[in-house]
């Protein structure tokens, strides 16, 4: 045997000994379309024994790999030859011999002992491919025990990561106290609900991130329009809650009318996207740069609708009704027009 075969031999050997030792497994379908060779792990991950697949092509072997999925034709696409020298990979689901989740990944083999090119896509005169598969079962189900655990922690939160409010679950708390305090002292209260308008369109027109910065801001001003031992809190989406302990029909209004004043009394300051101007030439031809984008400041005015339920004994609606009328409450002040108030006094 000559040097240079030895050291093919050699080469070919510690390959294929790093790739049985890997936890990925692959399958080898060369320049004419045949298979010539599947890894260890590819087998026990699909129930396939390579052996058996032995001078078949690879339209065959790959077919025989695609009816151990959920989806066969989702394999078979994404085992295709890439457009590109490597494709993304793509995540099927194996439904025997067990269920897994396999990420699959075909690439065009990249170079020739002699340093030829290989064709493009893995057709007839190229190469080949290899198709890589990596079981990610314990992965993908680590991730969903973790997105489990953050919102059960979420759940257990009393305050709301973006306003620093307390959150929807800690004011039906208070409210249930509150409504526990007042039903033995014979005391009325009042909660609201508070709604910032048209906050689809500002989503719309300047980002999402825009609007969590307006949520934010909002929050400060209907801070400084409650007492110290009310309750503000942020509900779901663009909406506030207020629990006004001990307020009647007089002092539910005037809070209602100060976080309405506080809110559209000032404009908000808003940053946009907009060209500075067009580059380059008009005539035919001439190269055209493309338009630089700089940030432009921009004012805008938000209101807010209110929705207001009283609670006076000896009435005997539950917490849970208050809650619910005061909700009805903000959809009749909604079809007013933005920035109006609705109160219920009685149950």
């Amino acid at each position: 045997m000559s040097r240079d075969d030895s050291d093919l031999s050699f080469l070919h050997g510690t390959l294929l000994t790093m790739l049985d030792a890997s936890d990925e497994g692959y399958i080898v379908i060369d320049g004419n379309g045949q298979c010539r060779m599947i890894g260890r792990r590819a087998g026990e991950i699909f129930g396939i024994e390579p052996a058996a697949c032995a001078g078949k092509s690879g339209a065959e072997v790959l077919q025989l790999f695609a009816d151990a999925c959920d989806e066969p034709d989702a394999f078979l696409r994404a085992a295709a030859p890439p457009v590109v020298a490597q494709a993304l990979a793509v995540e099927i689901d194996v439904c025997r011999p067990l269920a897994r989740t396999v990420m699959c990944r075909s690439i065009t083999m990249a170079r020739t002992f002699d340093g030829a090119p290989p064709t493009e896509g893995g057709g007839e005169g190229s190469l080949g491919r290899i198709i890589f598969l990596r079981d990610v079962t314990l992965e993908r189900a680590a991730e969903g025990s973790t997105r489990q655990l953050r919102a059960r922690l979420r759940a257990l939160m009393p305050f709301d990561s973006l306003t620093g409010l307390l959150n929807q679950r800690r004011l039906y708390e208070e409210l249930g106290r509150e409504h526990s305090r007042s039903t033995r002292a014979w005391d009325s209260y009042a909660l609201l609900r508070v709604d910032v308008d048209a906050m689809k369109a500002i989503n719309g027109e300047f980002g999402a991130p825009s609007g969590d910065q307006l949520l934010e801001k909002v929050a400060r001003r209907l801070e400084a329009c409650v007492r110290e031992y009310d309750v503000l809190a942020r509900l779901e989406g663009d909406e506030f809650g207020v629990l006004l302990p001990g307020a009647d029909s007089v002092a539910a209004r005037a809070v209602s009318e100060r976080m309405r004043k506080a809110v559209s009394g000032e404009a908000f300051a808003f940053v946009v996207t907009a060209a500075a101007g067009t580059w380059g030439a008009e005539d035919e031809g001439a190269l055209r740069l493309p338009e630089p984008l700089l940030p432009m400041p921009s004012q805008r005015t938000v209101t807010v609708s209110v929705g207001g339920a009283l609670w006076v004994p000896p009435s005997r609606q539950s917490a849970e009704a208050v809650f619910r009328r005061a909700g009805d409450a903000l959809r009749e002040a909604r079809k007013q027009g933005n920035g109006q108030m609705h109160l219920y006094e009685t149950g």
